[in-house]
Protein backbone atom coordinates (compact mmCIF):
# COMPACT_ATOMS: atom_id res chain seq x y z
CA UNK A 1 0.00 0.00 0.00
CA UNK A 2 1.73 3.12 -1.27
CA UNK A 3 2.16 6.01 1.49
CA UNK A 4 -0.58 8.41 2.21
CA UNK A 5 -3.49 6.26 0.61
CA UNK A 6 -6.18 4.69 2.34
CA UNK A 7 -6.57 0.78 1.51
CA UNK A 8 -10.33 1.83 -0.78
CA UNK A 9 -8.06 4.91 -2.32
CA UNK A 10 -5.61 2.42 -3.38
CA UNK A 11 -8.76 -0.19 -4.52
CA UNK A 12 -10.28 2.79 -6.66
CA UNK A 13 -6.25 3.55 -8.26
CA UNK A 14 -5.60 -0.23 -9.28
CA UNK A 15 -9.00 -1.47 -10.58
CA UNK A 16 -11.57 0.94 -11.18
CA UNK A 17 -11.39 2.82 -14.90
CA UNK A 18 -15.10 4.05 -16.17
CA UNK A 19 -13.96 4.41 -19.53
CA UNK A 20 -11.75 1.85 -20.89
CA UNK A 21 -7.94 3.24 -21.59
CA UNK A 22 -5.66 1.07 -23.30
CA UNK A 23 -3.20 -1.03 -20.59
CA UNK A 24 -0.13 0.41 -21.57
CA UNK A 25 -1.40 3.71 -20.21
CA UNK A 26 -3.70 2.60 -17.57
CA UNK A 27 -0.96 0.94 -15.65
CA UNK A 28 1.08 3.75 -15.54
CA UNK A 29 -1.25 5.42 -13.03
CA UNK A 30 -0.40 1.89 -10.50
CA UNK A 31 2.61 1.50 -11.88
CA UNK A 32 4.05 5.16 -10.57
CA UNK A 33 2.75 4.84 -6.74
CA UNK A 34 4.87 1.42 -6.66
CA UNK A 35 7.97 2.31 -8.89
CA UNK A 36 8.06 -1.39 -10.44
CA UNK A 37 6.43 -2.94 -13.53
CA UNK A 38 2.83 -4.87 -11.83
CA UNK A 39 2.63 -8.45 -13.59
CA UNK A 40 -0.79 -8.18 -14.13
CA UNK A 41 -3.93 -6.32 -13.20
CA UNK A 42 -7.70 -6.14 -13.52
CA UNK A 43 -9.47 -3.03 -14.22
CA UNK A 44 -13.14 -2.59 -13.52
CA UNK A 45 -15.01 -0.62 -16.04
CA UNK A 46 -17.96 0.58 -13.57
CA UNK A 47 -18.22 3.32 -10.74
CA UNK A 48 -16.54 3.17 -6.92
CA UNK A 49 -19.87 3.89 -6.39
CA UNK A 50 -21.38 0.79 -8.01
CA UNK A 51 -18.80 -1.28 -6.73
CA UNK A 52 -18.97 -0.22 -3.22
CA UNK A 53 -22.83 -1.46 -3.62
CA UNK A 54 -21.50 -4.83 -4.05
CA UNK A 55 -19.92 -4.75 -0.03
CA UNK A 56 -23.78 -4.38 1.14
CA UNK A 57 -24.65 -7.43 -0.35
CA UNK A 58 -24.23 -10.94 1.57
CA UNK A 59 -21.11 -11.60 3.21
CA UNK A 60 -18.76 -14.50 1.56
CA UNK A 61 -15.95 -16.29 1.90
CA UNK A 62 -12.27 -14.61 0.38
CA UNK A 63 -10.13 -16.71 -0.93
CA UNK A 64 -7.60 -15.91 2.35
CA UNK A 65 -10.43 -17.57 4.74
CA UNK A 66 -11.56 -14.34 5.46
CA UNK A 67 -15.56 -13.62 5.55
CA UNK A 68 -15.69 -9.85 4.52
CA UNK A 69 -15.79 -10.77 0.65
CA UNK A 70 -18.88 -10.04 -1.53
CA UNK A 71 -20.15 -10.66 -4.99
CA UNK A 72 -21.10 -8.33 -7.25
CA UNK A 73 -24.66 -8.62 -8.16
CA UNK A 74 -24.59 -8.71 -12.11
CA UNK A 75 -21.14 -9.35 -14.16
CA UNK A 76 -19.78 -6.02 -15.91
CA UNK A 77 -16.95 -5.23 -18.17
CA UNK A 78 -13.48 -5.34 -17.22
CA UNK A 79 -9.83 -5.43 -18.46
CA UNK A 80 -7.24 -7.46 -17.88
CA UNK A 81 -3.50 -6.31 -18.40
CA UNK A 82 -0.77 -8.94 -18.76
CA UNK A 83 2.69 -7.30 -18.45
CA UNK A 84 4.92 -8.97 -21.30
CA UNK A 85 7.83 -7.02 -21.45
CA UNK A 86 10.06 -3.64 -19.94
CA UNK A 87 11.25 -2.45 -16.87
CA UNK A 88 9.56 0.07 -15.04
CA UNK A 89 8.91 2.74 -16.33
CA UNK A 90 8.49 0.91 -19.50
CA UNK A 91 6.00 -1.47 -19.15
CA UNK A 92 4.49 -3.29 -22.23
CA UNK A 93 1.02 -4.93 -21.51
CA UNK A 94 -1.07 -7.30 -23.32
CA UNK A 95 -4.66 -6.44 -23.21
CA UNK A 96 -7.95 -8.24 -22.65
CA UNK A 97 -11.72 -7.46 -22.30
CA UNK A 98 -13.69 -9.99 -20.17
CA UNK A 99 -17.44 -9.62 -18.86
CA UNK A 100 -17.51 -11.01 -15.63
CA UNK A 101 -18.70 -11.26 -12.14
CA UNK A 102 -15.96 -10.07 -9.67
CA UNK A 103 -15.56 -10.38 -5.80
CA UNK A 104 -14.36 -7.67 -3.44
CA UNK A 105 -13.59 -7.83 0.12
CA UNK A 106 -15.19 -4.80 2.16
CA UNK A 107 -13.83 -2.72 5.16
CA UNK A 108 -15.18 -0.05 6.91
CA UNK A 109 -14.25 3.46 5.73
CA UNK A 110 -11.29 5.11 6.99
CA UNK A 111 -11.91 9.11 8.10
CA UNK A 112 -10.94 10.05 4.56
CA UNK A 113 -12.51 7.68 2.83
CA UNK A 114 -16.11 8.08 0.71
CA UNK A 115 -19.12 7.58 3.86
CA UNK A 116 -19.92 4.40 2.45
CA UNK A 117 -21.08 1.72 5.36
CA UNK A 118 -18.29 -0.23 3.65
CA UNK A 119 -15.83 0.60 0.84
CA UNK A 120 -13.92 -1.86 -1.34
CA UNK A 121 -10.23 -2.81 -0.21
CA UNK A 122 -9.39 -5.44 -2.83
CA UNK A 123 -10.12 -7.44 -5.75
CA UNK A 124 -10.48 -11.18 -4.67
CA UNK A 125 -11.47 -12.72 -7.67
CA UNK A 126 -13.47 -12.95 -11.09
CA UNK A 127 -15.69 -15.06 -12.06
Amino acid sequence: LPKHLTKAQWFEIQHIQLNPLQCNRAMNGVNNYTGHCKPQNTFLHDSFQNVAATCDLPNIICKNGQNNCHESPKPVNMTFCRLTSGKYPQCRYRDSTQYKFFIVACDPPQKIDPPYHLVPVHLDSIL
